[in-house]
């Protein structure tokens, strides 16, 4: 059992500091889990078109087909650091799983529980995306219908509730009675959880069991048994002070602490880490006791855990993926429409208005479903429409503002998908108001407040969108270019537009606040003047690392680009440029022992070296048997280890796994000159090439003798043997280091010819 102390503990899936990686993947996870949905009906529609005849039922290759792309989102999720929100995904992929064995038991309900959960989640990503703070506690009621079409064993909101859990020394109540393992103890619990479980005042009976629970925490020796019950002390004390409800789950919690007790009562010492998280969970459940004297105990655990500022999520209730996201497509696809036609009419382009009725009408319906109050919302809009209609002009000014501004609040509204909003019910009704008002004559009304803030955020979304798009394609261009010259070297007329194209980024970027991008930039277009304007050797441009700074920093520019679409201000802090390089890297999830930009590698120690010299040189010695490079690869395999060289140790397992497979002469010729051409590569990338660089120059050029011919009688008379053999000497060859030219000094027995 793990008794060390920890830190904070940190969450595992909160909304993390860089969201470009869940930007790219949220696109694609909503169609594989669209896909998915439609596999699923498809199936269902299948089932019951064939249910009533006699042939064979439905292919479950549809199942597997839609289980698969389940399970592609739930990779895609935990690849971008979300495993809490891709346990979502992980229970709909077993539910799935379970009635691809039994295709039968797939029913509208559970296909609907599984949308449901989809849409729950990608709400829950939209919102992260919009920088929105959500608590993924509010999938657990979608979570919890598909875990139990599932027939998992544990479904506890615990479960999405993503924090690092270790053992912390949580200090005793000195005030309180204290308590030990005896009979007595046993009876006081279990008439206490009878007191909670079925007594309609429950707080007296969670008052005692927190005394009761802080008394065993006071005397217990052993750490995890004592943060046990100090733990069930402020759970229980939280919920006798009102700031902990009581559910099932809550309630669940003392008969799970009686079966421990009883582990307790037979002498052994082990406790269940899992109940010690959800107590924890509890903890976190609970409201903030304030100054900590209405509940001292609870303030003790929030404190050591770090959750001093923990807010209590509602997983009762979720408010999340209650609209289909095709469907909020869709609605913005029919504002779209709406508002350029409209906006073409006012304009005078009357010969839109006879399909202005149809248009508005669609919106409507969007409305009607999305919106509380959209009803009479709808109404106003479709009364406007029809007033201009009937009048066969353009609507007046007052008349075709007030719409447009509907329109502009409707397509923000959608953008943002706060449907959920306490205030929306009472914006949608004032809108319909004013249009109402605007319609029979009256003055318009002054903006509101709420309506001016909407309306700046979404402009200056499409203003940094817009910047965005310009950023891509100026640097795609430059790309292209540098690309063509890296090609080519010689030409270097293709470079001459980049340095013009580098500065314009320079000047966008600079306005944003990007001072590492910048001056990365500014690096960039003065390496690429230099190619434009000095004639440089095309061999030295490829090899002098040039090529790999501009290609490296074009990749971060790309990334840091990306980032501005999603998250603009992170952006400025998540690079650095290394002006001593010239490399602009990013930062973002590195900790704090992580290699910072430019430090070299650790130094390889001289031993190490020379060990591995000497094996490269024994490897390709036929008079060296196996047996003896295999005890040599042992040796330097625990050498490396221990001096943590991750590299070369990987190199040896690999040609270890390759010997013990090898079945034949020539198979262990070609593993072992592939391992002699591993270690002169590592000798070569060590702190001090130079010093050995005669060795490994003597190395390259030693000739591998191939092994024996066998069977030359059959060879002879086989041509095609004799070509596949040959065919298997040359590799052997160059795996050894020799090239083409020196097989004309090759020794004569060789059977080369």
């Amino acid at each position: 059992m793990d008794q060390r102390t920890a830190s904070t503990p940190a969450p595992r899936s909160g909304p993390a500091d860089d969201l470009s990686a869940l930007a790219w993947v949220h696109d694609e996870l909503r169609r594989s889990l669209d896909a998915a949905h439609k596999s699923l009906r498809r199936f269902l529609k299948e089932s019951e078109a064939l249910g009533q005849s006699d042939v064979d039922t439905v292919d479950p290759a549809v199942l597997r087909s839609a289980r698969a792309q389940i399970h592609q989102g739930v990779g895609a999720l935990e690849l971008v650091g979300l495993p809490t929100a891709a346990m979502v995904l992980r229970a709909s992929e077993a539910a799935v799983q379970k009635v691809v064995a039994k295709p039968h038991k797939l029913t509208t309900q559970l296909v609907d529980d599984i949308e449901k959960a989809s849409f729950a989640l990608l709400d829950f990503l939209s919102r992260m995306l919009a920088g929105k703070s959500v608590s993924t506690l509010s999938l657990f009621p979608q979570y919890r219908a598909v875990q139990e079409a599932a027939g998992a064993e544990r479904i506890h909101p615990a479960d999405l509730w993503g924090v690092d859990w270790r053992w912390r020394d949580l200090p005793a109540d000195t005030a309180v009675a204290p308590r030990y393992i005896d009979d007595a103890t046993h009876h006081a619990l279990e008439a206490n959880m009878l007191g909670m479980m079925r007594s309609p005042q429950p707080l007296v009976a969670a008052a005692r069991m927190s005394e009761l629970c802080a008394g065993l925490g006071a005397t217990s020796p052993d750490t995890p048994v004592a943060t046990l019950w100090k733990l069930s002390s402020a759970v229980f004390e939280a919920q006798a002070q009102g700031l902990l409800g009581f559910d099932v789950f809550s309630k669940r919690v003392a008969s799970r602490l009686l079966a421990q007790y009883r582990v307790l009562e037979r002498g052994q010492t082990e406790v269940s880490e899992r109940l010690a998280q959800d107590l924890l969970f509890f903890c976190a459940q609970s409201a903030s006791p304030g100054d900590g004297r209405r509940a001292p105990r609870l303030a003790t655990v929030r404190q050591a855990y770090g959750l001093a500022h923990h807010v209590p999520a509602d997983y009762a209730v979720s408010q999340l993926g209650r609209f289909d996201p095709a469907m909020i497509a869709q609605a913005r696809k029919r504002v779209v429409a709406a508002k350029e036609s409209w906006s073409g009419v006012a304009g005078g382009e009357l010969h839109r208005l006879t399909g202005l009725a149809e248009q508005f009408s669609l919106v409507g319906d969007s409305l009607k479903r999305l919106f509380p109050l959209g009803e009479a919302f709808a109404a106003e809009l479709q009364m406007a429409v029809a007033q201009t209609q009937t009048s066969g002009s353009a609507p007046p000014a007052p008349l075709a503002m007030e719409v447009a501004t509907s329109l502009l609040y409707v397509e923000a509204a959608l953008e943002d998908s706060d449907f959920d909003h306490p205030e929306q019910a009472e914006r949608v009704r004032r809108l319909a108001d004013r249009l109402g008002s605007v319609r029979e004559g009256h003055a318009p009304e002054p903006l509101e407040s709420w309506m001016e803030e909407l309306y700046r955020r979404v402009s200056d979304r499409q203003t940094m969108g817009s910047v965005v798009q310009e950023l891509r394609a100026t640097l795609s261009e430059a790309e292209k270019l540098i690309d063509q010259y890296f090609r080519k070297p010689e030409d270097r007329q293709v470079l001459i537009p980049v340095p013009n194209q580098l500065t314009a980024m320079r000047g966008v970027l600079s306005v944003l606040g990007m001072e590492q991008a910048t001056a990365a930039l500014l690096r960039m277009r003065d390496e690429v003047e230099g190619l434009v304007q000095t004639e440089v050797d095309p061999q030295r441009v490829t090899q002098n690392g040039l090529f790999d700074r501009l290609a490296g920093n074009l990749g971060a520019l790309g990334f840091l680009i990306d980032m501005l679409s999603v998250q603009p201000q992170l952006a400025k802090s998540l690079f650095v440029f290394d002006p001593r390089t010239g490399t602009l890297d990013p930062v973002m999830g590195r900790g704090p022992g992580a290699r910072q930009v430019g430090a070299a590698p650790p130094p390889v120690e001289p031993r190490l070296i020379e060990q591995a010299q000497q094996l490269a040189f024994s490897a390709v010695r036929e008079d060296v048997p196996v047996a003896e490079v295999s005890r040599d690869l042992e040796r330097l395999s625990q050498e490396a280890q221990a001096a943590d060289q991750p590299a070369l140790l990987a190199t040896i397992e690999r040609s270890r796994e390759a010997i013990e497979k090898a079945d034949d002469a020539a198979g262990l010729a070609s593993v072992r000159g592939e391992l002699s051409e591993a270690l002169v590569d590592f000798v070569h990338s060590t702190s001090e090439p130079m010093a050995l660089e005669p060795e490994i120059k003597a190395l390259r050029a030693t000739p591998v003798p191939a092994p024996a011919a066998v069977g030359s009688a059959e060879l002879a008379e086989d041509d095609e043997m004799r070509g596949i053999f040959l065919e298997e000497a040359r590799e052997v060859l160059h795996d050894a280091g020799v090239g083409r030219a020196d097989l004309a000094h090759a020794p004569s027995d060789l059977p080369l010819q």
